[in-house]
């Protein structure tokens, strides 16, 4: 009964993104004050840092600024959210009051926005009601998903098995590549054939023990050049001019490459046997031999658009063989 107790009065997690540690401390004052429950507080100056602890801490509430350097306090939200951490709750404390603004804080599953200087009374009923559960986040209210979100009509389709083993991972080894968190990925349920389409960089996967590709890789030639450009660190009007044209420059596809080989570790594993490698890949100008075979039997499938926004947009696919 003694440990059923302590574990009711557990304090609840919560993290302050602030640029200002004078603006931390007094969070921290007022959420350890007063008649608050018992909280455990973490700070971090940016939204680069609160991602790289939300993790390890797994708050029961962001507490975030607006205007940070690096990553700004939205865009950590939308990371989050890419994350898959849809239910954490996220509240914004900003100077910040342009309509358009606070309405993407909101589209995106905002708890509240309060805005400064606030009232110590106020920043303690808003967190009191998100700790309760009695705040609903704007974006589970309207029908409008955030950016990691199924398609309704999509949703209702016949269900498949996946062949990547957790889409936040996939997220995690994208921003690694692309160097920024300012993306967004969805899942693509357009069954549209790759078949025609080219060019497209194709990788081949293999298995310990399996004989043939236990695996195949697509990326169409945007995002290829949305890997490879932002990897090889080229200027956003450098990518997009490659995407208009269609073909990925030699840096685009060693770097989309990297990405590929990385992606071997992601793959599901269809028996516990199994261990996924990168086999090879290739910026093909023809159609794939058996690539429709190979779609329309597949033991595991995964689609996605990538979308960098004012750059571009592609595809990306895998396929268990």
């Amino acid at each position: 009964m003694v440990q059923n107790a302590g574990a009711e009065t557990a304090p609840r997690r919560v993290l302050v993104v602030d640029d200002s540690r004078a603006i931390q401390a007094i969070i921290r004052r007022i959420l350890e004050s007063g008649d608050m429950e018992p909280v455990q507080v973490r700070t971090a100056s940016n939204g680069a840092e609160a991602l790289d602890q939300v993790d390890s801490f797994r708050p029961d509430l962001v507490l975030s600024d607006w205007h940070m350097p690096g990553v700004t306090g939205i865009e950590m939200l939308q990371a989050l959210r890419q994350m898959g951490h849809t239910d954490m709750a996220v509240g914004f404390i900003t100077t910040e009051t342009a309509a358009d603004c606070l309405s993407q804080a909101r589209s995106n599953g905002a708890a509240f926005i309060l805005h400064k200087p606030f009232e110590d009374r106020v920043l303690r009923s808003a967190v009191k009601k998100c700790l309760r559960g009695e705040t609903t986040p704007a974006s589970k209210a309207t029908s409008a998903p955030t950016p990691a979100a199924v398609p309704q009509a999509a949703a209702a389709g016949p269900a498949r098995a996946a062949a990547v083993e957790s889409v936040a991972q996939l997220q995690q080894l994208l921003f690694m590549h692309l160097g920024t968190r300012s993306y967004e990925l969805n899942k693509h349920f357009d069954e549209a054939p790759w078949v025609e389409q080219c060019p497209q960089l194709v990788a081949l996967y293999s298995s310990a023990g399996r004989k043939g590709a236990y695996a195949l890789g697509l990326l169409d030639a945007a995002t290829v050049c949305l890997i490879g450009g932002m990897a090889a660190g080229h200027p956003p009007d450098d990518i997009r001019k490659s995407i208009a044209r269609g073909q990925p420059s030699q840096p685009h596809v060693e770097h989309a490459k990297r990405f590929m080989l990385a992606l071997a570790g992601q793959l599901r594993k269809r028996t516990s046997t199994d261990v996924p490698a990168f086999n090879a890949a290739k910026l093909s100008s023809q159609p794939f031999d058996k690539l429709a075979t190979v779609i329309e039997r597949n033991n595991g499938r995964s689609d996605f658009e990538l979308r960098l926004p004012g750059i571009g947009e592609g595809r990306l696919s895998i396929f268990l063989t």
